[in-house]
């Protein structure tokens, strides 16, 4: 019999608690402004530690936070906002959840925020370990990442922490062959953002079955639909989802002309050019045949120049898994 308390499983134990104190202290460091209240004459005071997680766990509960999401009209403004419109079950999921844990103690959904969403990490982690018996230097590599993106200012995480969990857990659910699971895990993950469509490919990577694809692919765009026909009208047009206009408070590729070429490096360096270069580089040097999980990236790599910001470490964290599988695909065993 396994020993429960042996060396991996001691560092998974501190993995947990390593990603918990990351994310804390990425909570505390991107609500900074949320430290001061106003008192009168422009004159701001800094709120204790208690006020401090109070108007967080009101920010967590109002109506105002979830109301653009889960109003019923869409329209199409330029705003890559507007595609959130089809995210309104994750949203509506969330504003339960804390509404609830309200219930119970006023104090609760700041720390259910933070436990959900390191939960999600952690799980993502332990997902690739049974898809592939991670060794010791890529779940580093794993944390490291993880840490280094949450040092980082983030607009928006909640999104893309959810999605590196739907890849991991499609990574395992495909490598199983475990097609309800998988198909579970896709039809959930288009609710969660419209780029989950793209882990509808990770079938491809491990199966050849193309009838189990499609089959799969018709479940998960019908619940989509379901879901979402209100929306129908909007989502027929590619600007809905890939707006064109430059996004106010956010760095975008047309803002390069106005920035030095060392700040220009620095940007494409961290947000594709070090993650993308990894991935293909070991899919190069290590010849790894597997042609779909090479479309995946790709695909992943136009949608993150096209469909986002210049600058968005968050949704880096989506390919996290794929990284971690560059370095597994060309071992033979790994794959059967």
């Amino acid at each position: 019999m396994p020993k429960i308390l042996n060396e991996k499983n001691l560092i998974f134990i501190v993995s947990f608690f390593l990603i918990i104190f990351v994310f804390i202290n990425f909570i505390n460091n991107i609500s900074e402004r949320e430290k001061y209240k106003l008192v009168n004459n422009n004159t701001y005071t800094k709120l204790d530690n208690f006020e401090f997680k109070d108007k967080l766990n009101q920010n967590l509960l109002k109506d105002k936070s979830y109301e653009l999401i889960l109003e019923k009209n869409c329209q199409i403004t330029g705003d890559m906002h507007n595609r959130h419109k089809v995210r309104w079950v994750k949203a509506y999921f969330l504003k339960n959840i804390y509404h609830i844990a309200n219930n119970f103690n006023s104090k609760l959904p700041y720390y259910i925020n933070i436990i959900l969403h390191s939960l999600l990490i952690f799980f993502s982690l332990i997902l690739i370990d049974k898809t592939f018996n991670l060794k010791k230097k890529y779940i580093i590599l794993f944390l490291l990442y993880v840490t280094f993106v949450f040092q980082s200012y983030l607009g928006e995480y909640s999104y893309s922490i959810f999605e590196m969990f739907f890849v991991s857990a499609a990574l395992f659910a495909s490598k199983r062959k475990n097609l309800l699971l998988f198909t579970s895990i896709t039809s959930i993950a288009v609710l969660n953002r419209e780029s989950g469509f793209i882990i509808l490919l990770i079938w491809l990577i491990f199966n050849q079955n193309y009838k189990e694809f499609f089959l799969c692919f018709f479940i998960t765009l019908s619940i989509f639909i379901g879901l979402n026909y209100q929306t129908i009208n909007c989502m027929i047009n590619p600007k809905f989802f890939i707006p064109l206009e430059p996004q106010e408070g956010q760095i975008n590729f047309s803002d390069f002309k106005s920035m030095n070429i060392l700040s220009i490096l620095k940007l494409l360096s961290i947000n594709f050019i070090i993650p993308f270069g990894i991935i293909f580089y070991n899919f190069f040097k290590n010849k790894i045949k597997n042609n779909f999980y090479l479309i995946i990236v790709t695909i992943y790599l136009i949608v993150f120049l096209i469909a986002t910001p210049a600058h968005h470490l968050a949704v880096k964290l989506i390919i996290l898994p794929l990284i971690i599988l560059s370095f597994y695909l060309p071992i033979k065993k790994e794959i059967n």
